[in-house]
C-alpha cells in the first residue's frame, strides 16, 4: 500500500502563518540592534562634545564652588556693617544696636548736653536742630534784651568761656593794673584756663580778625597776642562800633568776614604771643580796633545772678586822678569773700564815656559795703549798697 502525502487544506494555512511570524519577530529584533547601535552613537557624540568644552574653559571647572546643600535649619542673619568692638573704648559712644525708646533717649541727652555747651563746637550740619526746653536755653545777652538791668548800661556780653569753666575775671591783674609796677597797664582782662579749653563768642557780630599778629601790630608791637580773633558787634554803642578782641589762642575755628552768633565756638585758649601761660585774654573796644580804643570789659560782662558791679573814681581834692591806689569793700551786713583791686595806672587806658570811672570791681554780692582806699598812711572810706545787676558808682576824694 502506498502512502501519500496529506493534502488537507486546513493544515497549509497554518504553516505559513508560522513562517511569517518568525520573520516579523527577526525584523522587530534586528530594527531594535540598529536603534540601540544609533543611539549609543549619538550619546557618544554629547559626550565627546562636553568633554570638548570642558576642555576648551577649563577655568571654571578650576573657580567654580559647589552648590549649597539645601537644609531645613534658618540662616543666620548677615553680619551688621557697624558693630561694637569686643571691648568699647570708654571714651567714646557706643555703635551698637538699642531699641528705639533708648536710642531716642540717648540722643535727646547728647542734645541737652550740647546745647549745655559740652560739644558745641563741633556739630554734625547735616543733624536737623532739635528744640529743647527754656530750662536749657541760654541767654542771648543782646542788647536790647537786658533783663534786671538798666537802659543806660551796656552788659551786653556774655562770658567767653562756657559755663561750667572758669568763667570769672582774673582778680590779680584787672584792667588798668600794672600788677605792682612789674607789667604794662593792663588793656583787657584775664581768664585762666587750661591750654585747650573752648572759647565761645561772647556775643553775635561778624569776624574781622583771625590769624596771629606776626605781621600786623594789634597790640603795643607784633608778636603780642600771638594767635587772636577779634569780632565786631551787631550792636553798637552810641554810634560807635565795639570790638572783642580773645589773644593768646591756639587754635582757631573761624574766618575773616565770618558771621559768628552768641555761644558758637570760635578757638582753643592757648599761651602764644607774650603769655606767662595758658589763658585768654579778652578785650572791649570802642570806635576802632586799636591798642589805643580799650575800655573795662568789666562793665560789659553780664553780672552773675544777684551780683552787681562797683565802679568809682578816686580823686585829689584838685580833681586830679590818683593811679594805682589799692582798693577793698568790706561787707557790713555779712561774711563775704575778699574784694579788691587798684586804680588804673598810666594814660593808655580809657574810662567808660557815661561814667568816667578809673576802677571797677566786679562780681560783687549785693549787700552794703565799705568802700576803703589806702594812700600812705592814710585811709579813706565811704559806705554803699551793692544793687544786683547794676553798676554802682562811688567817688573818694584824697585829701593829701
Amino acid at each position: 500500500m502506498t502512502l501519500k502525502p496529506l493534502t488537507n487544506s486546513h493544515h497549509k494555512p497554518q504553516a505559513g502563518t508560522r513562517l511569517l511570524k518568525s520573520a516579523r519577530f527577526l525584523g522587530g529584533l534586528l530594527l531594535g540592534l540598529l536603534t540601540l547601535l544609533a543611539l549609543t552613537g549619538c550619546q557618544q557624540e554629547i559626550l565627546a562634545s562636553v568633554v570638548a568644552v570642558e576642555t576648551a574653559v577649563p577655568a571654571i571647572i578650576i573657580t567654580s564652588t559647589p552648590a549649597p546643600q539645601a537644609t531645613n535649619a534658618a540662616l543666620p542673619p548677615p553680619a551688621l556693617v557697624v558693630s561694637s568692638p569686643a571691648t568699647a573704648p570708654t571714651d567714646m559712644p557706643s555703635f551698637a544696636a538699642v531699641a528705639p525708646t533708648a536710642l531716642e533717649a540717648a540722643q535727646a541727652e547728647m542734645v541737652v548736653e550740647e546745647t549745655m555747651g559740652e560739644e558745641t563746637a563741633v556739630t554734625d550740619p547735616d543733624t536737623p536742630a532739635t528744640e529743647t526746653s527754656d530750662a536749657a536755653a541760654i541767654p542771648t545777652f543782646t542788647p536790647p534784651a537786658l533783663p534786671f538791668t538798666s537802659a543806660d548800661e551796656h552788659y551786653w556780653l556774655q562770658r567767653p568761656i562756657p559755663e561750667g569753666g572758669t568763667v570769672w575775671t582774673d582778680k590779680t591783674y584787672p584792667y588798668g593794673s600794672t600788677r605792682g609796677g612789674t607789667l604794662r597797664p593792663h588793656h583787657g582782662v584775664e581768664f585762666y584756663v587750661e591750654k585747650g579749653t573752648q572759647i565761645i563768642a561772647a556775643a553775635a557780630g561778624a569776624v574781622v580778625t583771625a590769624g596771629n599778629d606776626s605781621l600786623i601790630a594789634y597790640g603795643p608791637h607784633t608778636n603780642f597776642y600771638g594767635n587772636l580773633v577779634v569780632i565786631q558787634l551787631d550792636a553798637t554803642y552810641e554810634g560807635q562800633p565795639v570790638y572783642i578782641l580773645h589773644g593768646h589762642l591756639s587754635d582757631i575755628y573761624v574766618t575773616e568776614g565770618q558771621r559768628v552768633d552768641v555761644g558758637q565756638l570760635i578757638a582753643l585758649s592757648g599761651a602764644s604771643g607774650i603769655a606767662d601761660g595758658p589763658h585768654l585774654h579778652f578785650e572791649v573796644r570802642l570806635g576802632q580796633n586799636s591798642y589805643e580804643s580799650t575800655r573795662n570789659p568789666r562793665l560789659w560782662l553780664y553780672p552773675f545772678p544777684d551780683y552787681g558791679t562797683v565802679a568809682g573814681r578816686i580823686v585829689r581834692a584838685n580833681g586830679s586822678l590818683v593811679e594805682e591806689a589799692p582798693i577793698t569793700l568790706d561787707r557790713i551786713d555779712g561774711a563775704s569773700r575778699f574784694l579788691a583791686s587798684t586804680s588804673y595806672a598810666g594814660t593808655t587806658v580809657n574810662a567808660d564815656d557815661r561814667w568816667q570811672e578809673n576802677f571797677v570791681i566786679d562780681d560783687v554780692p549785693m549787700g552794703y559795703y565799705e568802700v576803703r582806699v589806702a594812700v600812705g598812711q592814710k585811709k579813706f572810706t565811704q559806705e554803699i549798697y551793692e544793687f544786683p545787676y547794676l553798676t554802682n558808682i562811688v567817688e573818694i576824694v584824697i585829701e593829701d
